[in-house]
């Protein structure tokens, strides 16, 4: 399995190995775009140059990110946050600093309690920071696209990458 850094397979595998209990994909399925949407729109209210957000910023190298690991799903994602943006711009998401921050909060919330209660285990960021904020939305829309039957081979590769993994773990930890 490569371990690159533009490698799809691994930065999945990386995410899913903090992330395969149902309920605890569940939590996140709902929350990290959650987290995803109020941070966007808190971080709508900054302005970079001449009125650019710093969100656009953001969903701009996010979407180059992606791109670069796998382009048919790099764009749909692209356009999923070009299209959070243009919703941001025309105002046709009208909440208080006050609403964001408290769908923020309790999205994080949730995370925690899932990986505390169900998943058992630390969450991702803590051994990653920066790679679990930016692949959390695509992670999650990959499970999306999963559970609608797209790209069996690679869920297939991935449980595979995953039981490797977990059993590694285990015998470490003996």
């Amino acid at each position: 399995m490569g371990e690159g850094l533009l490698d799809l397979r691994s930065q999945l595998g990386f995410y899913k190995f903090y992330h395969h209990n149902p309920r605890n994909v569940l939590i996140h399925s709902i929350f990290v775009p959650t987290i995803l949407f109020s941070g966007c729109c808190m971080l709508h209210r900054v302005k970079i140059y001449q009125g650019i957000s710093l969100t656009a910023v953001l969903s701009v190298s996010f979407s180059i990110f992606y791109c670069l690991l796998y382009f048919p799903t790099g764009l749909l994602a692209g356009v999923l946050l070009l299209l959070l943006n243009l919703a941001l711009i025309d105002r046709r998401v009208d909440l208080t600093f006050k609403q964001e921050l408290s769908l923020f909060v309790i999205g994080w919330i949730f995370q925690f309690v899932g990986h505390g209660v169900f998943e058992k285990k630390r969450p991702a960021l803590v051994d990653n920071l920066v790679q679990s904020l930016v692949l959390a939305p695509y992670f999650i829309m990959f499970e999306f696209l999963f559970k609608l039957g797209f790209m069996p081979r690679l869920k297939a590769t991935l449980e595979h990458d995953l039981e490797i993994k977990q059993r590694n773990s285990r015998k470490q930890k003996q």
